[in-house]
This record gives C-alpha cells, sequence and structure tokens, in this order.
C-alpha cells in the first residue's frame, strides 16, 4: 500500500504542475523571453537555431501544427517536460533506493532547488528539456549495469542522441561519463561491451545532420562560440590568467544548492539526520567527475559569469545520490510535508504572475504586443515585417500566426526563407542608423519604456 500510496503522490504532482504551468499563461499578456523565441523559430524546421540544437523547437512546431501558434501550445511542452522529470527520476530512484519514501522524498526534494521550482516551472525551455535528458541518461546507465540488453543499448543510443540534440550542456555529461568509465570498473565494462557500437553508431546516425549544420561551410560554428564567450563573460583579449573563475563556479554551485544544505545542516543539529558508510561507487564517482570537468571547463575559459540554470541539469540526478547518502529519524512524517510543500509552492507560482498584475509590480509578460502588431497591421499590411530582435518577433507572430515575421537578429536566417526586398524593420536603436529616416515610431514602449522607429526598405 505504501509504495502505491508514494507513486500516486508523484503522479498527482506530476499532473498539477502540468496543470499550473499550463494555466499560468493565460495570466500573461505576452510571451516569455524563451517562449517568444519558440514561436519565431518554430516558423521554420531548420537543422539548428540560434545557439541551440532544434529538437525543443521542432517539438513546439509539431505541438503548434496540434494546437496552433497560441500561448497555451508553448506552455504545453513545457508543462510535459517538467512533469515528465519528476515522473522519470521517481522511477531512477527507486532503481537505486530500496527504500520508497527515501526514493519519494528525491523528488519532492526538488521543491528546494529555486532555478528548477522556479525558472523552469515558468519560462525555460532548452534546460527543461535536458533535464529531462540527462535524468533519462543516468536511469539508462543504470538499466546497462542491471542488464546488457541490446534493447538498453538502443534505448542508451537514442537518449544520447536526444540529449545531444537538446542542448550542448550535455557534452559535459558525455565527458564525465567517459572518464568514469577509466576510473570504475563497472562502467568500464558497459562501455567497453561490443554492444555500446550499436549505441554511438545510432547516436551518429541521429545527430550527424545537426553536426553537420553546425560545423559545415556555413561557418555557424563561429556564432555559436562568441555566443558561449559572451555568456559566460569570457575576454576576447589575453589576459592574465587566473583562479577567480574557480571561485565563481562555486558560488554558482551553492545558489543551487544553498537550500537543500541549510535543511541537512539543520538535520544534523537537530540529530534528525545521519549520514551512511556507503562505498564509492559509479554513481558518486561521477558526481565527483561532473564537478570536476565542469570546474576545469570555466577554468580553462576564464569564465566571468556562471548561472545557476547551466548547473541544474548536469546536477538534478544527484538528489538521488543524497538520499542514499542520509537517513532521516521519519520519513513518512517527511514525505508528508514535503508534499504538502510541493503543492504550496505550486499554487503560489500560479497566483504569481495575476499577482503580480493586481499589485502592480513590473513584468516583461505583462506588457503585450499588440500596439506593435497593429501600427503595422493598420499601415504597413503590404510589407515584410523585420523586428529587432527574437523576443519581439515572436511576440508579433503570436497576434499574426498567418504571417512569416522575420527578427534583424536572427543569424541562421537561410536564402530559402530570405527576406523580400520590399520590407519595414523596426528598430530599438536608431542612432546606430546611417542616412536613413524612420517613416514611424513608437514611444515609450514596454516596461523598458523602449523608443521603436520604423523604416522602409
Amino acid at each position: 500500500m505504501g509504495k502505491t500510496v508514494s507513486l500516486n503522490k508523484i503522479t498527482v504532482l506530476a499532473i498539477v504542475s502540468f496543470l499550473a504551468i499550463s494555466l499560468i499563461t493565460f495570466f500573461k499578456s505576452a510571451l516569455e523571453l524563451e517562449d517568444a523565441e519558440q514561436a519565431y523559430y518554430s516558423q521554420w524546421l531548420r537543422w539548428g537555431y540560434d545557439d541551440q540544437p532544434p529538437l525543443y523547437t521542432w517539438l513546439q512546431y509539431i505541438l503548434n501544427i496540434i494546437f496552433g501558434t497560441a500561448k497555451l501550445s508553448f506552455s504545453l511542452l513545457r508543462g510535459v517536460l517538467f512533469a515528465s522529470t519528476l515522473l522519470l527520476l521517481y522511477r531512477f530512484s527507486k532503481e537505486r533506493i530500496k527504500d520508497i519514501d527515501k526514493a519519494h522524498l528525491s523528488v519532492l526534494i526538488l521543491v528546494l532547488v529555486p532555478v528548477y521550482i522556479d525558472f523552469t516551472f515558468r519560462r525555460l525551455s532548452h534546460t527543461s528539456l535536458l533535464c529531462l535528458c540527462i535524468v533519462a541518461s543516468y536511469y539508462c546507465i543504470q538499466l546497462l549495469l542491471q542488464r546488457k540488453s541490446l534493447f538498453n543499448y538502443l534505448l542508451f543510443g537514442v537518449v544520447v542522441s536526444i540529449g545531444i540534440m537538446s542542448k550542448y550542456n550535455y557534452a559535459f555529461f558525455l565527458v564525465t561519463f567517459a572518464l568514469v568509465s577509466l576510473w570504475d570498473k563497472e562502467m568500464r565494462n558497459v562501455l567497453l561491451n561490443k554492444k555500446m557500437l550499436i549505441s554511438i553508431l545510432l547516436t551518429i546516425v541521429i545527430v550527424s545532420p545537426h553536426l553537420y549544420w553546425l560545423l559545415g561551410p556555413d561557418g555557424f560554428q563561429s556564432f555559436l562560440e562568441s555566443s558561449i564567450q559572451e555568456k559566460i563573460g569570457a575576454e576576447t583579449e589575453s589576459k592574465e590568467f587566473s583562479l577567480l573563475p574557480i571561485a565563481i563556479y562555486l558560488k554558482g554551485v551553492f545558489a543551487l544548492s544553498f537550500p537543500i544544505v541549510t535543511l541537512l545542516i539543520l538535520g544534523v543539529l537537530l540529530k534528525k539526520i545521519t549520514f551512511n558508510k556507503n562505498k564509492l561507487h559509479w554513481f558518486s564517482k561521477m558526481f565527483f567527475m561532473q564537478l570536476l570537468v565542469l570546474g576545469i571547463f570555466f577554468l580553462v575559459f576564464q569564465s566571468q559569469k556562471v548561472e545557476t540554470r547551466w548547473l541544474l541539469p548536469l546536477f538534478i540526478p544527484f538528489v538521488v545520490l543524497l538520499f542514499e547518502t542520509v537517513s532521516f529519524k521519519n520519513n513518512r512524517k517527511m514525505v508528508n510535508v514535503g508534499y504538502i510543500v510541493f503543492l504550496a509552492v505550486i499554487l503560489l507560482q500560479t497566483l504569481r504572475t495575476p499577482a503580480e498584475k493586481l499589485l502592480n509590480i513590473q513584468s516583461s509578460v505583462h506588457f503585450g504586443f499588440e500596439p506593435i502588431a497593429n501600427k503595422l497591421v493598420r499601415d504597413y499590411e503590404e510589407y515584410q515585417w523585420v523586428l529587432p530582435n527574437v523576443t519581439y518577433a515572436g511576440n508579433v507572430r503570436l497576434l499574426h500566426s498567418d504571417r512569416t515575421i522575420f527578427s534583424a537578429d536572427d543569424y541562421s536566417l537561410k536564402d530559402s526563407e530570405s527576406i523580400s526586398k520590399k520590407r519595414i524593420e523596426v528598430t530599438i536603436h536608431p542612432s546606430e542608423e546611417i542616412n536613413r529616416t524612420p517613416v514611424d515610431s513608437l514611444v515609450n514602449f514596454g516596461k523598458n519604456m523602449e523608443n521603436l522607429y520604423f523604416y522602409i526598405d
């Protein structure tokens, strides 16, 4: 009976989370940044988009065909990924932990990971997909350690392919997997099994078209390199080598885990938590190696910025390792409390957006793009519309999904999707324009009170 109740609770959390994520979108006047990007890029099927692999946008493209280009279509995909991650993490934890209550707690503890219960719940796209892929990868490794069957190797190949096509950060997992396979005998037996060739070949077949797009003659890899440097704050000019990136990295790890660390310290002080004596197995080796691989990356590239959302997918499975390491005096009570807290946080997340609007708290999602769209329809219907960035373009397309909208910052635009000569271009920075006179303007638009200027080409 206990096992059934635990499974039902996780299922309930998954369903409630999915419904809440879908419901929140109706309280927004505009799309979140990453949803707006998907509204724009899902106009086409490409082998790559911007500085991300294409899988998430392909999935969004399919949902748009089924449900139409509407706000609900974009929240549905995020809701499915969030709910699926909860369910798969619970299944993985049951494979690792024989105590059902502790397996349950492995999922409930995510409520204490700020970036997961907030960013992933409300707006993250590719990161949400990567969270699911990383959990699925660890689950596949666990299955392979138990049974090195052809099916499990095929499954692993599919999961690895999906991971690579979901977000480039998946490469950190692959490097960690390879290094631990050299360290751990069990993992080495998995990697060196001749059936692993099937996983590798399957991955190559699935991923190679995208890799050709990225590394081919069009030079998209140079944009990816510059994008990575910009995101991590690395200077393009030569500079002295510094250990500061390690401190920044450790700060990011702490920001990701400090509520959980605080709970552990409090539990130990109150003598509610004890630590188990476990041998160093493959899963714990993966944890230490993942820490090391990321630290070396940020040090080598002299990163000046580390976001917790970059770290989240790579470390989310290790909540299971935490509950392998510790024991609570009353697991069932912790499950009941955690379940109530998780539901309460979901409720707060659902009410947050309408509460912000009611209390007049500034948020970009409360500023609709109707003024821009209405002006374009009224005065420039016959022109091709070019918006300043994908956030603007995605939100305008949401209002006019029957039109093809272009963005000035879409570097991956192909000749087959080229912009016509007769176009109206909207820009936020007219000072950058030379020998051009705007034909129209829209001042003090949106949360940031931006001035928009319209140019005819």
